[in-house]
């Protein structure tokens, strides 16, 4: 299955850019990061995916991540709390919160495919 993963965050002025580069290191297998002024981007494809694959598992949250993450067209999006990706814990979020977040954008010609691999919805979760 063939994806694109994009996670964008900005960098506060209060915060230290290596922190924040570990959050989401801690969460996404690195790929290309684009590390700017005011924030980091990292661009990977499906390998990137596979630890967040794990933590939802392991956690049972599978559905629960599922219900909060965004799809348009061949896009799927969502927002994991950077605080949390710090401490290598994966926290979805249902909106944008002051303590930062980590933005996730995943574009694939087969969404629903991708969807059930990542967050399948089982119901004893």
């Amino acid at each position: 299955m063939q994806c694109s993963l994009k996670v964008y965050t900005p960098v506060n002025p209060t915060e230290d850019p290596v922190k924040v580069e570990k959050a989401i290191t801690n969460i996404f297998k690195p790929g290309k990061l684009e590390i700017g002024p005011s924030h980091i981007t990292l661009h990977a494809g499906i390998d990137s995916l596979f630890k967040l694959k794990e933590d939802l598992e392991q956690r049972k949250i599978r559905s629960c991540a599922r219900s909060v993450m965004e799809v348009k067209e061949n896009k799927i999006s969502f927002i994991l709390s950077k605080q949390a990706a710090l401490v290598d814990v994966v926290n979805l979020l249902e909106s944008k919160s002051p303590l930062g977040e980590l933005e996730i954008e995943i574009t694939t010609s087969d969404v629903e495919g991708l969807l059930d691999w990542l967050a399948p919805d089982i119901e004893d979760e």
